[in-house]
């Protein structure tokens, strides 16, 4: 459950949170083909999108927060 504080930040915050075409996401990944980016949408396994129309876009911080969810696996993985 959200604060009245969080709650409040949130509307700054993302419009401060750029969209991301899936070719530049491909690029902050490493150059992870777009191809994988659309299967990992269509199986829920990639970062958060939004449909905007025909477009789809994502924002940096769900980028980069699946990112960090990654490594915490990797590291988890690495530990066992």
């Amino acid at each position: 459950m959200t604060d009245q504080f969080t709650r409040d930040l949130q509307p700054e915050r993302e419009a401060n949170d750029p969209l991301l075409s899936p070719e530049q996401v491909s690029q902050m990944l490493g150059g992870v083909p777009v191809g994988s980016l659309k299967r990992w949408r269509t199986e829920r396994q990639g970062p958060t999108c939004l449909h905007i129309g025909r477009h789809v876009r994502y924002r940096r911080s769900a980028v980069e927060e699946w990112l960090r969810r990654k490594d915490d696996e990797a590291a988890a993985w690495m530990e066992t």
